[in-house]
């Protein structure tokens, strides 16, 4: 199968032209005297070169062994390997799109540092990770019967 037809090569000036096709009019979105934003625009063509290089390459090999960003099941085959399995839940919620949550189970709780720290390897810079932990404990009281008396006194104090 010849695959040279579905590839289009694009420069990252092509992706920076295209960028700036999208700022605003004015003078302060004119980046030939903004250092800052020729700066910012050229790291932003950059970062889409790469990223349409990956999806590229994912839609002309198999698209799971691209390291192209981690799934919410890779995340909780990491805590099954490094807790143990059945250790805890990772989740996310559409309202928080860039939070997963971690819930780890009372009896893994001593695993909690080695999960962190692998999850730490793998978490992408714009992603957070809440630890939710698990604590269940037995609270034994003693009751005594006893009487409690309670005596009101009402003063009142003149001049």
């Amino acid at each position: 199968m010849d695959t040279s037809d579905l590839i289009i090569e694009y420069s990252e000036g092509d992706f920076a032209d295209a960028y700036r096709g999208l700022l605003p009019q004015g003078e302060y979105w004119q980046d030939t005297e903004n250092a800052e934003l020729t700066n910012t625009i050229n790291g932003i063509a950059k970062d889409f070169k790469k990223t349409h290089d990956d999806i590229e390459l994912s839609l002309l090999t198999e698209f799971e062994e691209q390291g192209f960003g981690w799934k919410l099941s890779d995340y909780q085959g990491l805590l099954n390997t490094t807790a143990g399995k059945q250790s805890g839940l990772v989740f996310d919620d559409v309202r928080d799109p860039n939070l997963i949550y971690c819930s780890l189970y009372d009896s893994f709780r001593h695993h909690s540092i080695e999960a962190w720290q692998a999850f730490e390897k793998h978490r992408l810079p714009h992603t957070e990770i809440a630890w939710i932990y698990h604590s269940h404990f037995r609270v034994h009281h003693q009751m005594a019967n006893y009487r409690h008396i309670r005596n009101l006194h009402k003063h009142e104090v003149t001049q």
